[in-house]
């Protein structure tokens, strides 16, 4: 399902999110150890003005503090490693929105997240989210079904407002994305297809096809819960694309136990022809594929396998953790891209306030460099974004 339900909100009220992050950086590519402190700070609105009619604003405020002690990703030259963060203003969100009995429309700038973001995603780990210009509609067409449909004209990319080159700032956009979910007995099954024109850059015009199923199920009164994802999709070069490719896609995810102790495990498979890979570039990078992002999907493709254990515990506060285990390989040949271990605790203080650490350990096997890197991570919100 689409994070934009076709549900109006009730009261006008304010939003705002500060979050300061600490990274350590270490790269065998970098003589220097990295140290990134950036700060950003989320101020929204939302207007409800009646009869069905809301609008919402919001801006978006990253700096750097004490010193750049990291590559922000801004083409200065420096010894230290990335962490893509470059201080930025601008407005995130400037929408308006109707929703009368079963249809819901949005129209203008806004945050775009379907499904899990693997083709489309707001990128909530980075200090400036990406957010899109176009318009939105959801309508629940019967019992159980929810049909979506975006037109999207522009991106507006996480490098923020204020980089340098226009081109990696916003990309000019003419997309199509179709969208359906059906409720079943047990479990969720979606159809989809995206079609992107990219009229800056011609590589990232895809058109992308595919089924999803998805579930949740409790297995006997307080006996385990199984949770599954298994989707399959196809891509292809679309409109102004110089390429000619048609590439397969899936993802197989399994979760089983308890809510102290669950374990993990799936495969994700991304195409690649020794020209071309699956094009994600409108997704969430680091929500797959490792938290430390050490590489690029290689054009020979990308088959990650992984096992984990996650949980919540209970200490006077709620406290969530995991720990997960990665290896990469491509699609095409026997090389190894390499392994990872992403290990995380997040404590919700109260009031609004959480503080995370987050460790992940890339190890190379002659594919790029050994990369750690550890982050801790303050914030404080007050008030619920829209949905």
């Amino acid at each position: 399902m689409s994070a934009f339900a076709a549900e109006a909100p009730q009261e006008s009220a304010p939003y705002i999110e500060t979050r300061y992050r600490y990274s350590n950086l270490h790269s065998d590519g970098k003589p220097k150890r990295g140290h990134a402190n950036t700060q950003r700070l989320q101020l929204g609105y939302l207007w409800a003005i009646g009869d069905g009619w809301s609008a919402y604003g919001e801006g978006i405020r990253t700096w750097s503090l004490f010193g750049r002690q990291y590559d922000d990703g801004s083409a200065r030259i420096t010894p230290y490693p990335a962490e893509a963060d470059p201080a930025s203003t601008g407005i995130t969100n400037a929408w308006i929105h109707y929703e009368k009995g079963d249809i819901a429309v949005r129209a203008g700038r806004q945050y775009v997240r379907i499904d899990n973001g693997r083709f489309f995603s707001n990128n909530p780990w980075r200090q400036n989210l990406q957010s899109f210009d176009g318009a939105h509609l959801t309508w629940k067409a019967w019992q159980g079904a929810q049909l979506e449909y975006y037109w999207l004209g522009r991106v507006n990319r996480t490098v923020g407002a204020n980089f340098h080159d226009r081109d990696q700032r916003r990309w000019k956009l003419n997309a199509h994305l179709l969208h359906a979910d059906q409720a079943l007995p047990i479990g969720k099954v979606t159809a989809y297809g995206y079609f992107v024109r990219n009229d800056t850059v011609a590589t990232n015009s895809v058109k992308t096809l595919g089924l999803r199923y998805t579930g949740t199920q409790a297995l006997g009164q307080g006996g385990p819960t199984l949770a599954w994802t298994a989707e399959m999709a196809r891509q292809h070069d679309y409109a102004n694309n110089p390429a000619d490719f048609s590439l397969g896609y899936h993802l197989l995810d399994a979760t089983f136990g308890y809510k102290p102790l669950s374990a993990r495990v799936g495969e994700e498979m991304l195409q690649g022809n020794g020209r071309n890979a699956v094009n994600v570039a409108y997704g969430a990078a680091r929500a797959f594929n490792g938290w430390v992002v050490a590489f690029r999907i290689p054009n020979s493709g990308l088959r990650e396998r992984y096992v984990g254990l996650l949980g919540t515990v209970d200490v006077g506060r709620p406290v969530t953790w995991q720990v997960t285990y990665r290896h990469f390989r491509p699609v095409q040949g026997r090389a190894m891209l390499g392994d990872e271990v992403d290990a995380g605790v997040l404590v919700d203080l109260g009031r609004g306030f959480s503080v995370e650490a987050q460790y992940g350990d890339y190890r190379a096997h002659r594919h790029g460099v050994d990369e750690r890197k550890f982050w801790l991570i303050g914030e404080y919100r007050y008030g619920k974004p829209p949905k």
